[in-house]
This record gives structure tokens, sequence and C-alpha cells, in this order.
């Protein structure tokens, strides 16, 4: 992947400026303040877009730094290959008018990519940080010496444990384990246990709700039939004291066949000696009866007059229809379909009670004892206060199984986020793992090399520790980068990214080096420029200031296309 043609539009100090580049080595010329950054944070731009900072920091961010000083527009084109295939990326950086377009111009159709204001992911699989601190090699910004060596230490763990030489694993893990300190799942598994405790009270209320609502059914019965017994014996009273038969004393009758419809489950044999005589309108089979006899005279009338066979067929059947309609209602009017009789309600237990009483003091010759009423309605009171307190317990056991229920789904909750948490504490280390293998070997395999070149052999073995802390051969031992001179840190550093650069080049995305040689010597220089051959990657943008970096490059037999600031 490489650029071969760049137009600043408006971006930073220039406007309307082309740059043409090729494949391989592009030396970029500039004497200080020609440009040259700029020309490094447009091509980054175009690959990754320029976001905005908030805050105080905004006022000195890079989207800042690279706006047009005129205020015109903000935006720039470029030309990419990729894979034999030519892209044509339109941006305009501005944040309330931020557009990208990306055009692949054999195809003449429009790439959908899946970042909005990036690259990454469409064109290549290189992050922004990692390409920046990677394949961007600048001038540091830590102080040579220990803080560069420290910075270095950070740069490849960092990046041998996370991926991204901007992902501080430590970090990040000791963040998830903050986090997962705040989701504590015992408060809430203390008031499950709490309320488990005030549950096991309420543990036998169903039961016992039922026994007494039982109780309540059997006093019911009870009741029902000591009515229906004294009820018999008024009778015989009434009779033998009057000398008048059940039938003859229909006033007596009545109420007393009153207060046994009242009654519940009325044993058959109590009631055996009085069955109510029904009357012959009551009687099924002579309803039937009149019903066909009417159905059979309209037949008779209607064949007799002279109408159409069809219409005496048609009013037979309405007929019919008719009178089996008044049937059903007459039956369901008399109580046919209503099967057994309910147990009477509360309200129709008192006015049996109250009935009672007053048909008590109505025969008071014939000395019946009512006083089991009150008895069975003082019973039936004491079961109805139980059965009160029950119900009352049963809605705080519901109370409390709601509760219950909102505290399960808490910690539920709370184990949820807590498995997250440690998921992607696992995944990280496992993926780090990987990493740190695989990237180790790697580095330690290119690392000395690459050192030994540019520190002309001074130090030519180079490898990274266990930790992935750089150290360096000296003597009989190795010792750390933070025990050497600035010069040599800074040597090493240059050395190390360019190791890395090496190994992330298999996106072959385009290496930028940017005015780094300034306190270079000719021969560091040299053996520097050396080493860039090899970099496997499709383009490297050299930009210098330095006039000299054209004869050495000819004289290292290194092809090149020169652009001039």
């Amino acid at each position: 992947m490489y650029f071969n043609k760049l137009l600043l539009k408006d971006f930073g100090k220039f406007n309307n400026k082309e740059i043409e580049l090729k494949k391989g080595l592009n030396l970029v010329y500039g004497d200080n303040e020609a440009g040259k950054t700029t020309i490094k944070e447009f091509i980054v731009g175009m690959l990754y877009g320029i976001d905005k900072s908030r805050g105080i920091a905004a006022k000195h961010d890079n989207y800042e730094l690279r706006k047009p000083l005129d205020g015109r527009g903000y935006s720039g084109k470029a030309y990419i290959v990729d894979d034999d295939s030519t892209y044509l990326v339109e941006r305009s950086f501005l944040r309330h008018n931020r557009k990208l377009s990306v055009l692949n111009i054999q195809t003449g159709r429009e790439i959908d990519t899946r970042n909005k204001n990036s690259l990454h992911g469409s064109l290549f699989e290189l992050d922004k940080d990692t390409y920046i601190n990677t394949l961007c090699i600048g001038e540091h910004g830590a102080k040579p010496g220990k803080e560069l060596a420290t910075n270095l230490n950070n740069y490849l763990s960092n990046l041998a444990t996370a991926g991204s030489a901007d992902i501080d694993k430590e970090a990040a893990i000791e963040r998830l384990k903050a986090e997962r300190r705040k989701h504590d799942v015992r408060p809430i598994e203390n008031k499950l246990d709490q309320i488990s405790e005030e549950l096991a009270q309420y543990v036998r209320v169903d039961d016992e709700l039922k026994n007494v609502r039982q109780q309540i059914k059997d006093l019911d019965e009870e009741f029902a039939l000591e009515t229906a017994r004294r009820k018999r014996e008024a009778r015989r009273l009434i009779e033998s004291k009057n000398g008048s038969s059940y039938e003859e004393n229909e006033e007596i009758n009545e109420d007393l066949d009153e207060l046994s419809k009242s009654a519940v489950f009325l044993d058959a044999d109590l009631l055996k000696d009085y069955k109510e005589e029904k009357k012959l309108t009551d009687r099924l089979w002579f309803i039937l009866l009149t019903g066909l006899f009417v159905i059979g005279v309209i037949a008779l009338l209607v064949y007799i007059l002279p109408f159409e066979t069809a219409i005496r067929q048609l009013f037979i059947i309405c007929t019919a229809l008719f009178v089996a309609v008044t049937i059903v209602e007459d039956l369901y009017a008399k109580g046919a379909f209503n099967g057994e009789e309910a147990p009477p309600s509360e309200e129709e237990f008192q006015r049996v009670l109250y009935q009672l009483e007053r048909k008590t003091e109505a025969y008071e010759e014939v000395e019946i004892d009512m006083s089991f009423a009150t008895e069975y309605a003082d019973k039936k009171a004491d079961l109805r206060l139980v059965e009160k307190n029950l119900l009352e317990k049963k809605e705080q056991q519901k109370i409390l199984d709601d509760e219950y229920k909102v505290y399960v789904g808490k910690k539920k909750e709370i184990e949820k986020e807590i498995h997250a948490i440690n998921l992607a504490i696992n995944t990280i280390n496992e993926m780090s793992s990987n990493i740190h293998d695989d990237f180790g070997f790697l580095i330690n395999d290119n690392i000395s090399d690459i050192v030994s070149k540019i520190t002309d052999g001074k130090y030519e073995d180079v490898k990274l520790d266990e930790k992935l802390s750089v150290m360096v051969r000296d003597g009989d031992g190795y010792i750390g980068v933070e025990y050497l001179s600035a010069g040599t840190v800074e040597q090493i550093n240059l050395a190390i990214r360019l190791s890395v650069a090496r190994l992330l080049c298999r996106d072959r995305m385009p290496l930028i080096v940017d005015d780094i040689f300034t306190n270079y010597d000719e021969n560091r220089l040299v053996n520097t420029l050396d080493c860039l051959k090899t970099i496997d990657t499709e383009q490297i943008i050299l930009l210098t200031s330095n006039p000299h970096i054209g004869d050495m490059l000819d004289d290292l037999d290194m092809d090149y296309n020169y652009v001039e600031l």
C-alpha cells in the first residue's frame, strides 16, 4: 500500500499543494518551517482522520494546529494504490462538516468504509495509535537517558501485551478490577438471607388458610343439617299441638321451606319426610308434549290452507324452532340448567340466623330451642377472624416474595457484570500472553541486527527480557538501557522502532521518518539509512532538512523519488 499523489487543498500552511510520490523510497526535502511535519500529519489524517479534542486541550490539539490560518476550507485528496487497485480518497476535516469518500478508480464504485472517519478496517487493519508510534518515526517527546529508556520499555510492553503501543495492559486490567470491586454482591446476598428468614415464618400459611376454610365449610354443613333437623322437629311439634297436618298449615310450611332452601348439603335421609309436589307445568314431559302438540296443530293448519310446499316447510321449521327456544328458555327460568345449589354466602348465613330467631319468637308455643344458631354464629365469627389474620399474613408473604424476586434480579445483574469483567480480564491476559510470546520471539530475532548496524557494532547483542524490558550485553552480562548514555539510548530507540516496523509492515503501510537526523554524525546517519533497506514495505517517506541525505543515498546505491518543498 502506498501513496502516489497528495493534494493539500486547504491544510495548514498549504493551499492546493500537489505532491507526487512513488513506490519505494521518497526523499522530501525542505528547510525548517517548510511544512515537512504538516505533510506527515496530512498523510496520517488522510488515513485515520483528525479528531477534535474537548475542553482546554482543544486549543492546542492537532486539529487546531493543522487548520488553515486564513480561514479557508479544511480538506484534501490523496491517491492510494493497494493490491493493484487505485483509490481516490477525499476528505473534509471540518468538525461540523466532516466527510470521507473512497472511490475505486478502476471500477468507478465508491467503497463503503466501516468507520465514517477512518480507513482502518477497510483498506488496512493497523490501528492509529500503533501506526503513529511505530511507523511514523519522529523526534521523541521524552528527554534522552532514563526517561527515554522508560518510555521505550513501556512502548514495547504495551505493544507486546496489548497489540497497541498506546494501550497499557496492566493499567487496563487494574481499571477493570477497580470496577469489579464496585459490584459487590455481598450486601444483596445478606438482604436475601434476611428475607428468607422472614419468609420462613409464613411457610405454613397456605395450609393453615386451607384448614380454616375447611372448618368454615364444615361448620356451614353442620349448621345446615341442624337447621333441617330442627325444621322437621318443628313441623312434628306444630302438627302434634294444633292437630293439623303438615300440608294444611301453609304459613308455617312456607316459612320453614324458605329456611331449608338456605341450608347446604342437606342429607337426603333427613329431608325424606318432605317432598314438595311439583306443579303439572313444571314437569318436563308435560312441557315437551305441549310443544309437540303446538307444532302438530300449526302443521295441520298449514297443510289445510292453500300454501305452496316450500312455504309450508319453511313455516313448520320456523314454528318448531320458536317452540324449541321457548321450551329451553322456560326450563332455564325454572333452574333446570343451574346444577347443584352453591353454598350460602356470609350474608345468606346471617339471614338464615335472623329468620330462625324471628320464627322462634313467632312460634314460641312449640318451644323450639334456637340457642344453637348463636353458638354457630360465634364459632364462625372466630373462624372468620382467624381467616382474616391468615389472609393478612399471606399478603405480607406476597410482599416479601416480590421483594425477594427484585433482589434476586439485582444479584443476577451484578453477577452478570462481574462475569463480563472477569471474562474481559481473562481475555486480555490470554491474548497478551499469545502476543507476548510471538512478539518477544520475533523482536529478539530482529533487534540485534539493527542495533549492531546503527551503533556501528558497539552493541551486537540486544534482547527483551521476560518483562519486555530492553537488555544490552555488556561484558559477561546484560544491563538495562536506562544505564546507557543518552546518545546510545537514542540509537537503540530508533533501532527498536525500525525493528518493530519490520514486523508491523505485514500490512505494508507507508513508513514515515520525520527529520530525526539533526543530531546524527555522518557515520551513524549512513548506518541508519542503510537499515531502511531492510524494512519490507512498499513505501518509505523520508522527511528531512539535511541537504546531504540525497548524496548519502546515492553513495548507498539506493533508488529514491526526490520532492522539494
